[in-house]
């Protein structure tokens, strides 16, 4: 294993280990919703920045998964275990047949695309009273079942769901049709040409980013216990875009890092004021545009040029042989 390996995985185990060293309320709440944007966010790198398919979109599969999540709750009482399930797999599903535009189109005419379909999303949500609560979305569901009655042992255990739910999406998504995404990305007629069937592996990246989308919205939905048509605006998916380029588009660890990053600088300057959090988020995210492109992810790749040592001038060695001589 790398140093790098090495320092990646003892980061993630200090994550999953944040209940036991700081067994705060505050701490924990923080640190759970940061780790669901951070699901969001590598969801949408996972089909942005590998496959190189622009989507404009990912609040409208975040949302889906949430409203899934909910009304299966209130509305036909299934448990919450079950809830997330549902909720990812059709975010997955709808992303499939949302995903076959993607097989004619590229760049901002897909973009446009995904960005239509959240705002139709968000548009049913907030008009259909009867199903989805309208503006006011839907509360008053239950959660996870089976956790600590106790406050602080029950904010714990949600955390080690979410936490738990996190590590395992994120390793689905390291899986050997990455170098098939890669190469989409960077030149799609060369990589049919190699004999990467582009449109199944496009249709497999729109499937799997949907689908970890929507389980991170049925995520949110368990925890904060509100779904509401808010979450399917472009504000959603341009902080997501946001916290991939600046964790860094093209790896897994990149985005989720710049997510939990972003996420706690926006939370920890919301006692500064509102506005004055966003500012900040904003400049942060404009300044590694411009200075660092590569993101928090070409930071840590960056390595030293090795020194090479000069060898003795050449005047030097005929010197000591003519005076050897």
């Amino acid at each position: 294993m790398t140093t790098r390996g090495t320092w990646l995985g003892g980061l993630a185990v200090a994550a999953i280990l944040l209940p036991l060293a700081v067994p705060h309320p505050f701490v924990l709440t923080i640190a759970t919703q940061a780790l669901i944007w951070a699901l969001l966010a590598s969801s949408w790198d996972l089909l942005s920045g590998y496959a190189g398919q622009v989507s404009f979109g990912h609040a409208g599969f975040f949302v889906l998964g949430g409203y899934t999540a909910a009304i299966t709750s209130k509305s036909l009482g299934l448990s919450a275990w079950l809830g997330v399930w549902l909720g990812a797999l059709l975010a997955a599903v709808v992303g499939l047949a949302v995903g076959f535009p993607a097989l004619r189109l590229r760049g901002h005419y897909l973009a446009l695309i995904t960005l239509g379909f959240a705002e139709i999303l968000r548009l049913v949500a907030q008009n259909w009273l009867s199903l989805t609560g309208g503006p006011f979305g839907i509360y008053g569901y239950a959660t996870f079942s089976g956790l600590p009655a106790d406050p602080l042992l029950r904010r714990q255990a949600l955390y080690v769901v979410v936490a738990s739910l996190f590590a395992m999406a994120v390793i689905g998504e390291r899986t050997p049709a990455g170098k098939a995404f890669r190469a989409i990305r960077e030149d799609e007629l060369l990589a049919a040409t190699l004999g990467i069937h582009t449109t199944r592996y496009k249709l497999l990246a729109f499937a799997l980013s949907s689908g970890f989308a929507g389980l991170a919205g049925t995520l949110y939905a368990y925890y904060v216990l509100l779904v509401s048509p808010t979450l399917a605006s472009p504000a959603t998916t341009a902080l997501v875009i946001g916290m991939a380029v600046f964790g860094g588009l093209g790896t897994i660890w990149g985005p989720a890092a710049g997510a939990l990053l972003l996420y706690g600088v926006n939370e920890a300057l919301r006692f500064v004021g509102v506005v004055y959090n966003l500012i900040v988020v904003g400049l942060i995210i404009m300044t590694f545009v411009i200075f660092v492109p590569e993101g928090l992810a070409g930071v840590v790749r960056r390595r030293p040029a090795p020194r090479v040592r000069r060898s003795p001038p050449a005047r030097s060695t005929d010197a000591s042989r003519s005076i050897g001589g």
